[in-house]
C-alpha cells in the first residue's frame, strides 16, 4: 500500500500477530494508547510512514508497510491487503539500527501468518485493558448475537425486560440481567438494563442505556471480515475497524 491510497469507505479489518500483542503489553500504559491509535488511524491513511523495499538480497518485506510511533523511537510493520481491506500487524520494535525490520523479517520468514495466530483488533483492547473510545472507536456501536429465544422469554417474563430490548441483548448480557436485576421489591427493569450494559462493558451508567439501544437498532455493515470469516455486526456506514463479535 503506497502513501496516499486509500481503503473503501476507510473501513479495513485489523488482526495483530500474537507477538505484536505480546509486545504492547510490555509497553507501558501511555505507550500502548499511542501505538494502538495510531493503528486505528491506518483504516484512513493505509500507507503509514512508507512501504518497505528489499533489504539487500532479502526480499521478506518488500510489499509491507511501517509506521512511526511513541514519538518516532519505534516502528509498528504491517501489510495492507487492499483486495479485501484488511490491515494485518506484525510486530513494533526499536527504530535504531533497523532492529525491528529485523525482527520482522524473522517473523515473517517463520509463517507466524495463519488465522489461528491472530487477535482481532477488539479482542487485543479488551486484552490490554483499553476502552475502544480512548482510541477513537464508538465502544456501542455493535449488534451482538442474539441470545436464544428460551432466556429472552424468561427475561421477560419475569418482568426484568421488554421484548423489544431482550431481543437486542446477547446470551452474557441477559444472564446479567437475570442475576442482578432485582430490587427490594422484586424486579426493577433499570437495573436490570444497566446490569446487562454493564456486562457488555464495565463503567456502564443508565443515562446511556437508551442510546446504547437505540443504536443497536440501526442497519449492520455486515461486510465479510476475511480473517474472522465473519460479517461485521457495527452499524452501517462506521468508521475504522469491521468488527466480528461482541
Amino acid at each position: 500500500m503506497k502513501p496516499g491510497n486509500r481503503l473503501p469507505d476507510d473501513q479495513a479489518e485489523i488482526v495483530f500477530s500474537d507477538v505484536f500483542v505480546e509486545q504492547l503489553e510490555a509497553c507501558s500504559s501511555v505507550e500502548r494508547l499511542e501505538i494502538m491509535t495510531t493503528v486505528v488511524a491506518l483504516c484512513s491513511d493505509p500507507g503509514g510512514s512508507h512501504t518497505l523495499s528489499a533489504r539487500g538480497n532479502d526480499r521478506m518485506l518488500v510489499g509491507w508497510n511501517t509506521v512511526a510511533v511513541v514519538e518516532k523511537t519505534k516502528r509498528v510493520v504491517y501489510r495492507v491487503d487492499e483486495n479485501v481491506a484488511s490491515i494485518y500487524v506484525l510486530c513494533v520494535g526499536p527504530r535504531r539500527n533497523d532492529e525491528v525490520y529485523d525482527l520482522a523479517t524473522s517473523l515473517a520468514s517463520s509463517g507466524l501468518l495463519t488465522d489461528e495466530e491472530v487477535t482481532q483488533l477488539w479482542e487485543a483492547l479488551s486484552l490490554l485493558d483499553v476502552a475502544a473510545e480512548s482510541v477513537g472507536l464508538d465502544g456501542w456501536d455493535y449488534l451482538p448475537e442474539a441470545a436464544p429465544d428460551g432466556q429472552q422469554r424468561a427475561a421477560v417474563a419475569a418482568g426484568l425486560l421488554s421484548e423489544s430490548m431482550a431481543a437486542l441483548l446477547s446470551k452474557d448480557e441477559i444472564s446479567a440481567a437475570l442475576e442482578r436485576g432485582w430490587g427490594e421489591n422484586g424486579p426493577d427493569k433499570t437495573k436490570a438494563l444497566l446490569a446487562a450494559l454493564q456486562r457488555a462493558r464495565g463503567g456502564a451508567h443508565f443515562d446511556s442505556a437508551e442510546w446504547v439501544m437505540t443504536n443497536r437498532q440501526e442497519d449492520r455493515c455486515s461486510k465479510q471480515m476475511p480473517r474472522a470469516g465473519r460479517k461485521c455486526i457495527r452499524k452501517a456506514g462506521h468508521p475504522g475497524p469491521h468488527r466480528a463479535s461482541a
